[in-house]
């Protein structure tokens, strides 16, 4: 790899980054506008956006754990349960939503990138921003819970560092996508298949240490995994947070943002001549 390359992948993050915050005012009312605009016209509004995720994990929580009585371990009961597979659904959600939204974000927006010149990779971070806004609710209410019920003041500290990876894993892996499905137009069908397969193959409302050993070594590989396990140990398994799970949460969020800003950067320029 020639020292071009390397000075390009590493200026690349820097790049979209620097255009990010030199935007930070288009993007923040892109990512008001999208919020408030995804249940206009309705007669709950704004709410909705909050209403939506609490519903969701409802209906989750009723099906899995009432209904198929998913129990997490033999001596939990279905308060338990309910809080790990809330714990889990949180920050799978908001990555396959964002994952989702970023995917199609150039494509949705072909008109206004092929006429305005400004940083595309507004578009992405904006749709990948707007599902935290959404889905802050079902996590404020899982915080307050801890804190009232538990006690658990720890994971304040811990909780910013693993949303702020979060978001660069979902960008990154957004980046990527957004920029494939410009070039080949089915991957945006594709994206949806594969999210559907990794929510049944991410251990999210069933715990890790029902899948045999070959399987739990496997997980290293899965980027999602570190971040559901973080999740469930700041929510339902206090006592057993494990730092190497949030140095992977790490590693991913910095290869796939790193990996996503620089082919995103290199390609973006030719985004509107193929839409």
């Amino acid at each position: 790899m020639s020292l071009r390359y390397i000075k390009e992948i590493i200026s690349s993050p820097v790049t979209v980054l620097k255009n990010l915050y030199i935007y930070r005012h288009i993007l923040l009312q892109m990512v008001i506008n999208e919020t408030k605009g995804k249940f206009a016209g309705s007669l709950g509004g704004f709410l909705w956006n909050f209403a939506n995720p609490i519903l969701m994990m409802i209906s989750y929580l009723f099906v899995f754990v009432y209904i198929f009585k998913l129990r997490v371990s033999a001596t939990a009961g279905a308060g338990a349960s309910a809080i790990y597979i809330m714990a889990g659904l949180f920050p799978w959600i908001i990555i396959s939503e964002g994952l989702s939204r970023g995917t199609a974000s150039i494509i949705e927006n072909a008109n206004l990138v092929q006429k305005t010149p400004f940083p595309t990779e507004i578009l992405t971070a904006k749709a990948v921003i707007a599902p935290f806004l959404s889905f802050g609710a079902a996590l404020i209410l899982l915080v307050l819970y801890k804190i009232i019920f538990a006690g658990s003041f720890g994971l304040l500290f811990i909780l910013p560092f693993i949303l702020l990876f979060q978001i660069f894993f979902t960008l990154g892996t957004a980046f990527l996508c957004t920029t494939l499905s410009v070039f080949f137009r089915d991957f945006i069908q594709m994206v949806q298949v594969i999210i559907n397969f990794w929510f049944y193959l991410t251990p999210i409302i069933y715990p890790v240490d029902l899948l045999p050993e070959w399987a739990r070594t496997a997980m290293l590989f899965n980027p999602v995994y570190p971040f559901v396990a973080v999740y469930h140990s700041l929510f339902a398994e206090p006592s057993s947070v494990q730092p190497h799970m949030m140095l992977y949460a790490f590693a991913w969020s910095l290869v796939l943002f790193i990996a996503g800003a620089f082919i995103f950067n290199k390609l973006k320029y030719e985004f509107a001549d193929w839409l």
